[in-house]
């Protein structure tokens, strides 16, 4: 039996108008979506949920009330709440966005607004960050949504045994390719750009013949 993989590039080439959003997988209350950004939308903001965003492809500018970024492929930021902002790209860029699907007030009831004290917002490249992680199979945090980390993993060989947890385990290959085998004999392979899910409590295990790179969630408070 083998686990569903999803295709970024698959999935944006089926998109019909830029800033058109599109879900394509959940872990907990949070949705990983993609649009096609070209062009430029109006300034908006969102006073109940983060946003982060992530170039798959292409160059995006990143208007905000706390300063302008410019990101790169397998570069992002994330857009706290209540910040003013717009995103653009004269190319044809695919932008991944992670944020929640129900809104955070009705559960927190935090909003938070712009002060003038508020530092110029920051974006993280993945390739500085792995040039710093201590070796294969060993996670760091590179963002944080509401309640969970978005975490960075190297794989070379073969990882550890590991169940996914309550929320599910979402993986998604930035570089490289990545096997995932599970005790009831699901299994796929990920080239880079492509992501699956696995179900609560399903065992598994990552391999990878070469040098690789991963994304994946975790609850920033276990359960």
């Amino acid at each position: 039996m083998a686990l569903d993989v999803v295709s970024l590039t698959e999935a944006a080439n089926k998109l019909d108008h830029p800033f058109r959003v599109v879900q394509l997988a959940s872990i907990g209350d949070l949705a990983l979506s993609i649009f096609v950004c070209q062009g430029q939308v109006n300034w908006h903001r969102h006073l109940d949920e983060d946003e982060l965003f992530l170039v798959h492809e292409g160059v995006v500018a990143i208007d905000t009330e706390r300063g302008r970024l410019t990101l790169h492929s397998e570069e992002l930021v994330v857009v706290p709440k209540g910040v003013g902002h717009r995103s653009g790209s004269q190319l044809r860029s695919i932008v991944l966005l992670l944020r929640p699907m129900v809104l955070t007030n009705r559960r927190n009831g935090h909003r938070h607004g712009v002060v003038d004290n508020d530092p110029p917002l920051e974006k993280v490249r993945l390739a500085r960050v792995q040039s710093t992680m201590p070796g294969p199979y060993q996670a760091m945090a590179v963002a944080r949504v509401e309640d969970f980390d978005l975490l960075l993993i190297s794989a070379e060989g073969f990882g550890p045994s590991e169940a996914a947890p309550s929320s599910g385990a979402l993986w998604l290959v930035v570089r490289g390719a990545v096997g995932i085998e599970t005790t009831q004999g699901a299994g796929a392979r990920l080239e880079s750009g492509e992501l699956t899910v696995l179900p609560a409590g399903q065992s598994y295990r990552l391999s990878s013949s070469q040098p690789s790179l991963l994304l994946t969630l975790a609850r920033s408070h276990p359960d």
